[in-house]
């Protein structure tokens, strides 16, 4: 027997609500199966990733430039993305570029307690800043030789005044060396100048994202010699100073930087 729409049935309405269910279910597993392909393969960070590069694109209208250097996949393997620091959207932007997940290296005083849901999901890997604690540099030496991504911010903190490249801590070269893992050097410009973590993430830019190149030091084993390149190449491409005096400590009054080394 034919279905036909008939107003008076309550066939018809019982019919017309599966339909509208079936549509939502549908609708949901599209978008989770979309999610699923995702950087970790996992639909709640797949959906973080889907709004980082939404973020990117309409809030900062980034572009990224040299893309076909970055792996097109999920799992590139061993990798140590290392880029300069100039406003709290850098690691969004970044990660908005790639397919695979970037997990950061981040200052264990920034990581405020009622944003532990946040780095759990991002699954940062805390650091003190007195560099005594070698346990940070382990974990993330471990992560790479497991075939991972680590991304490290070698400035130490957003860079003020911008446009400067500032002295990169020593523990990039140090984990390069020992995780023997190339590094996928990246020059980020033109994002909103602040300290605020809010404010930089929701003011508009035109956000460029350069993936310079990348780089095996081979069995290279000077962590020095491996920060000094790194950071005299990025000086080279930006076209901006060296400025070899360190950064002063953070304003207190200023909103922490949740992603520092």
């Amino acid at each position: 027997m034919p279905l036909s729409w008939d107003p008076a049935q309550p066939r018809s309405w019982l019919l017309a609500l599966l339909i509208w269910l079936a549509l939502i279910l549908l609708h949901r597993l599209t978008l989770y199966r979309a999610f699923r392909r995702g950087p970790r393969g996992d639909a709640v960070t797949g959906f973080a990733w889907y709004i980082a590069r939404i973020v990117g694109r309409l809030v900062h209208h980034v572009t990224f430039e040299n893309a076909g250097i970055v792996p097109d996949t999920n799992d590139p393997g061993g990798l140590i993305v290392v880029s300069n620091h100039t406003g709290p959207v850098d690691p969004v932007l970044i990660q908005a570029g790639c397919r695979f997940h970037i997990r950061w290296m981040m200052a264990s005083d920034m990581m405020t307690p009622g944003a532990d849901w946040v780095w759990r999901l991002a699954d940062v890997i805390p650091v003190e800043r007195s560099g005594r604690d070698l346990t940070p540099t382990r974990e993330a030496i471990r992560h790479v030789k497991a075939g991972k991504v680590l991304g490290i911010f070698p400035e130490g903190r957003i860079v003020t005044p911008p446009r400067e490249i500032r002295p990169f801590a020593s523990g990039v070269g140090l984990i390069i060396a020992r995780a023997k893992a190339p590094v996928l050097l990246c020059w980020v410009s033109g994002t909103p100048e602040t300290l605020d973590t809010v404010r930089g993430i929701i003011t508009p830019s035109r956000a460029r994202v350069r993936f310079v190149e990348r780089i095996d030091f081979g069995g290279e084993t000077d962590a020095e010699a491996i920060t000094r390149t790194l950071r005299q190449r990025l000086a080279e491409v930006s076209g901006w100073p060296l400025n070899d005096d360190p950064l002063p400590p953070r304003p207190a009054e200023r909103r922490p930087d949740p992603f520092l080394v």
